[in-house]
């Protein structure tokens, strides 16, 4: 059974439709349903004069791995209700090659996360998504100035229809000392034959058209943000404030996707980088800002499946 990931959190309304059938059964196992996976990115911003100066450019590698955990489904005659549960456990690991006159010089900056998803679905109060991630950035060539961060969110995804959902939720990141809350709101329509909206915000919205059953291609935005702990550039070496780089973009382009089967899946996005922002701090002074303009950029991803389970994991990954 080959079950298309077009309809993305979709594929949890068929935890309900699939074990409709087993209103009888007490509980039962899940950890065959989910297949586990990973995920190969990477993204490119070119260098470019971002003042008289100074030149910033970006390349970005990742690499994330999703594991279904725990999965269970149960029935009660007598409450009349039927649910169904599964975690993930993900990680993710990435290197950024920072280009820039305004750190010390070029740099391959790393950064590790750990993470938990949880998923539980419930015929009565809906589905309820959770996922809390833990990791860390770290400086260039020395772990000194290593510093944690945390990403959590809770939201309810509301289905009205196996393509139309609305998500609503809370989003949490704790970076450099900082705690920021950030409301999350979404939904997914089919607006026309083969023609589909859905986005999450802050993070992403995307208009998208079913070529095939096997190949997608859509008008996305995405947001983007990272902060991450750099060496100084020579004239402030002996600073001893704790230098950080903050850049930020809104992504507007047209992606493709092409899946040609159950397995695997191609991920292609290319257009426009704008709304930039480049600042670096001392401390939690910002020392220097920069607007960049507007700049090409080019998104590339390869996700892999493996075993037989007929559900993907790969909408369960992240790139923290």
């Amino acid at each position: 059974m080959r079950i298309k990931k077009n309809y993305s959190f979709s594929c949890l309304v068929i935890l309900f439709l699939f074990f409709t059938d087993l209103a009888l059964a007490q509980s039962l196992s899940l950890n065959w349903l989910f297949k586990p996976g990973m995920r190969f990115t990477t993204s490119f911003v070119p260098k470019m004069k971002v003042q008289d100066t100074v030149n910033f450019g970006m390349m970005h590698f990742n690499t994330s791995f999703i594991i279904p955990v725990n999965g269970k489904a149960e029935a009660s005659l007598r409450e009349m209700n039927l649910r169904a549960s599964q975690t993930f456990i993900t990680a993710n690991i990435g290197t950024r090659f920072l280009q820039t006159e305004v750190i010390g010089f070029q740099k391959l900056v790393h950064n590790f996360s750990l993470g938990v998803t949880h998923i539980q679905a419930d015929m009565k109060n809906g589905i309820w998504f959770y996922t809390a991630n833990i990791g860390f950035v770290e400086s260039p060539e020395t772990f000194e100035k290593i510093k944690p961060f945390m990403i959590g969110a809770a939201a309810r995804i509301v289905v009205k229809g196996l393509s139309t959902y609305n998500i609503y939720g809370l989003g949490i990141t704790y970076n450099y000392d900082r705690i920021i809350p950030i409301p999350l709101f979404g939904i997914n329509r089919q607006v026309a034959d083969n023609w589909k909206f859905g986005m999450i915000l802050p993070a992403y919205a995307e208009l998208t058209y079913i070529v095939s059953e096997d190949v997608q291609v859509a008008l996305r935005s995405d947001f983007s943000i990272f902060r991450t702990g750099v060496l100084p550039p020579i004239s402030r070496a002996q600073s001893k404030e704790k230098t950080s780089l903050q850049y930020r973009d809104v992504r507007l382009g047209f992606s493709m996707r092409y899946e040609p089967n159950s397995s695997l899946r191609l991920f292609a996005q290319a257009g426009v980088a704008g709304f930039r922002s480049l600042r670096l701090y001392d401390g939690e002074a910002i020392s220097r800002a920069f607007v960049p303009p507007f700049a090409p950029f080019l998104n590339l991803s390869l996700h892999i499946n493996f075993g037989n389970a007929p559900i993907g994991s790969q909408l369960f990954g992240n790139d923290f």
